[in-house]
């Protein structure tokens, strides 16, 4: 799958704050719930003027709950600060 992350919709998550770790062409995004436990997680890594999210998950006891979107909006976002990026590959 591949998409243009400039024109990615941004998806605010509910009840959950935002933590973005990077290192240096890999992102880790995080989103915890109000105790401070992990809710949803997943990765990106920029190559060039290319991204691949990998290792999205999110906890099962928290799913359907819109975090999935959250958090790819996150790494995204993430992606694009990282400079001149068009698309992202990743997992369907």
């Amino acid at each position: 799958m591949t998409t243009d992350l400039t024109e990615h919709p941004q998806h605010a998550p509910r009840r959950a704050a935002r933590a973005r770790d990077p290192y240096g062409p890999v992102t880790v995004v995080s989103l915890h719930d109000s105790s401070g436990e992990v809710a949803a997680r997943g990765t990106i890594a920029v190559v060039g003027t290319d991204a691949i999210a990998d290792r999205g998950e999110t906890d099962a006891a928290h799913r359907r709950r819109g975090l999935g979107r959250a958090m790819m909006s996150a790494l995204a976002e993430a992606a694009v600060a990282q400079g001149d990026l068009i698309t992202a590959d990743g997992l369907a």
